[in-house]
């Protein structure tokens, strides 16, 4: 196997594996959440509101819009910055780079969008 195909398959192979732990973290911190929660009822211990309302925030999907929105849009302006930086070496290098800065940030500005949705539904 020569570095045409191994590259590619590491970059889209990194790509599968950084969404894997993300979705097998989130899915322990759940896990973990419920048998806490199954454990105090289990001793016959009554949970407050304010121990629920702390509970629900910990998977509360609204703020988990804002933070992927503001983490895409800032890895799109890191990629635009790095595309300009090797555009100073070579002109035919920013628009590319550009083109791939442009995936995160407009996605960044989608989950933004549904933040400020989400955040106005709850409001009314």
């Amino acid at each position: 196997m020569g570095e045409d195909v191994l590259v590619p398959a590491f970059l889209f192979g990194s790509i599968v594996g950084i969404v894997w732990l993300v979705s097998y973290f989130n899915s322990k911190k759940r896990k973990t959440i419920h048998e806490t929660l199954r454990h105090a009822l289990d001793q016959g211990q009554t949970l407050s509101d304010d121990m629920m309302v702390r509970l629900s925030l910990a998977n509360d999907p609204v703020r988990a819009d804002l933070r992927r929105g503001v983490l895409f849009i800032a890895s799109g302006l890191a990629f635009a910055f790095l595309g300009s930086m090797v555009g100073m070496e070579d002109d035919s290098a920013i628009r590319p780079m550009l083109g791939v800065a442009a995936f995160p940030v407009f996605l960044g500005l989608a989950y933004l969008g549904l933040w400020v949705s989400a955040r106005n539904e709850r409001k009314a």
